[in-house]
């Protein structure tokens, strides 16, 4: 290897954002790389497209161009895994060593190992990247690289998870504006960072999740942290403002930020001093994510006071029995009530709750659970319903062969499925039977206008079922409708803030002018 070759590619699929490759990105400039990141696809969170023939040859010409001794690729889910598998194919024309990093590669090397990649990462990759660059370039063993799996005579090596760090500042500040960057999609590739003309940002202030989700790979991946290694690992307030001031003066287009936690820091002392520096610096409304467990009141009434516009609280079903026996989440419906209850009272502008729904373990008794559920949550409120991915590494998957409700062979199939058929399983297709009725109820009951008529037509599904398909496609206009509303606030929500924020600037650098009395 030649040791003068210090480039180093990085690529993120279906995700401009990618934070896992801005890290990196970050990371192995300040150790003295040059990187070249490449986004390649948008994201599109109902109807992905696989890569084409010609985007797998600008990919390709892209890194050759580029000068790289090292490719790296972030595969963070199963549900693209044909594309991924398609560019492995073909950057290994390149003849450069290929290492594959993120959830899905940390969960499943040996896989990753077959489909054509020379070297694995598993867990926090800024160190081992940096490691496993350094000896690639300088042609030193790379067989003690922490975290490292590889093949050796055909069989798989699997070194111990190692080099992560419990304080995660020490990785720095991902790479808001990745300076050599190219976004490939629609059979073009265009340079530049995609980012950069976003509206929003955003931004993880911990890594790591307090719950053990059985459909979620957040405690699988938490199992694999060696000895000693927090759960849930937080940054620093002062990081997380210094990211966001970089944010706002980088993007243009800046409207709001996306805290893109698991669940939102509530450490003691970090949210008093994460409210007094985000008062003082960014001016922007920001969302975050919640667990109705995790919900507290006076902690929402000091995030709203400085920006807090959205909470986004996972719920998942209204039936006791698939939370705790099947999701593993042990909440309850009082518990639940009352976290809708205190983000309500918080002041928050709107409030999102998720469900999974529609899917195998469920049944039409546990549908209506839920929709009685929902009814008594206090409006205005949004939901998020889809269904349920079967994702690899997650707990849910031998749940359902334990519980007979799929064979080995039939998630397999599940899990391998080409991406459009994941997705679209994921908005759960639209037909005519009961539970799919009791899926568009639920639905319904989002939208202060139609809840009464969904309760009373609720009374009779089978009498009313031309009704209830009727409000609901009623209903879907009034999504798009709100999502548009929704927007507009934001928009012009974040200007009051810039403008209260500018005229408080001025009048604090003039407030001797305007304190000087008036010559009588």
């Amino acid at each position: 290897m030649d040791k003068k070759k210090k480039t180093v590619v990085l690529i993120a699929f279906y995700n401009v954002k990618a934070l896992g490759v801005r890290y990196l990105d970050s990371y192995l400039k300040r150790h003295g790389y040059n990187v070249v990141t490449i986004f390649f696809k948008a994201f599109n969170s109902r109807g992905p497209t696989p890569a084409t023939i010609l985007e797998l040859d600008l990919l390709v010409e892209t890194i050759r161009a580029s000068g790289a001794f090292i490719i790296g690729l972030s595969v963070m889910s199963s549900m693209y895994m044909d594309t991924v598998n398609a560019v492995l194919g073909s950057v290994k024309k390149c003849g450069l060593p290929v290492v594959c990093g993120g959830a899905y590669a940390t969960m499943f090397p040996e896989r990753m190992l077959d489909a054509g990649a020379d070297f694995v990462l598993r867990s926090d990759g800024e160190i081992a990247m940096c490691a496993l660059a350094d000896a690639l370039r300088c042609g030193r063993d790379f067989k003690n690289v922490p975290s490292l799996c590889y093949k050796k005579g055909g069989k798989p090596v699997f070194n111990s998870v190692d080099g992560v760090l419990n304080d995660i500042d020490g990785y720095g500040i991902p790479s808001v504006k990745c300076e050599h960057a190219y976004f490939i999609e629609n059979n073009t590739v265009k340079p530049g960072d995609p980012q950069l003309s976003a509206m929003s940002y955003e931004v993880i202030a911990s890594r790591g999740c307090p719950f053990t989700c059985s459909y979620c790979c957040c405690s699988n991946l938490g199992r694999l942290l060696p000895k000693g290694t927090k759960k849930v690992r937080t940054r620093s307030v002062q990081s997380v403002i210094d990211e966001l001031l970089i944010a706002k003066r980088e993007l243009k287009n800046l409207v709001f930020v996306h805290f893109y936690d698991e669940i939102f820091p509530n450490l003691p002392g970090w949210v008093d001093e994460f409210v007094s520096l985000y008062d003082r610096h960014i001016h922007l409304p920001f969302t975050i994510w919640s667990h109705p467990k995790m919900v507290d009141g006076d902690v929402l009434k000091k995030l709203v006071s400085v920006g807090l516009c959205e909470v986004i609280c996972g719920v998942q079903s209204g039936s006791a029995h698939i939370r705790r026996d099947i999701f593993h989440r042990y909440e309850t419906n009082g518990e639940i009530l009352s976290s809708v209850k205190k983000i309500k009272r918080s002041g928050v502008f709107w409030a999102s709750y998720d469900f999974m729904l529609n899917h195998p373990f469920e049944s039409l008794d546990d549908l209506k659970q839920t929709f009685h559920l929902v009814r008594r949550f206090q409006p205005p409120f949004e939901l998020q319903l889809h269904g349920l991915n079967f994702l690899p590494g997650t707990d849910i998957i031998p749940l359902a062969i334990e519980n007979g409700v799929l064979t080995k062979e039939e998630l397999k199939k599940i899990v391998n499925a080409p991406m459009e058929e994941q997705f679209a399983a994921y908005w759960c297709g639209a037909d005519n039977s009961e539970a799919q009725i009791w899926y568009r109820l639920i639905f319904l009951l989002q939208f202060s206008l139609l809840r009464k008529r969904a309760v009373r037509l609720s009374k009779n599904i089978q009498k009313n079922q031309y009704a209830i398909g009727k409000l609901y496609r009623f209903g879907m206009k009034l999504l798009k409708l709100r999502y548009v509303y929704k927007k507009t606030r934001m928009i012009l929500k974040s200007l009051k803030m810039r403008f209260l924020s500018g005229l408080s600037s001025f009048l604090e650098k003039n407030k001797k002018i305007f304190e000087k009395p008036l010559d009588k």
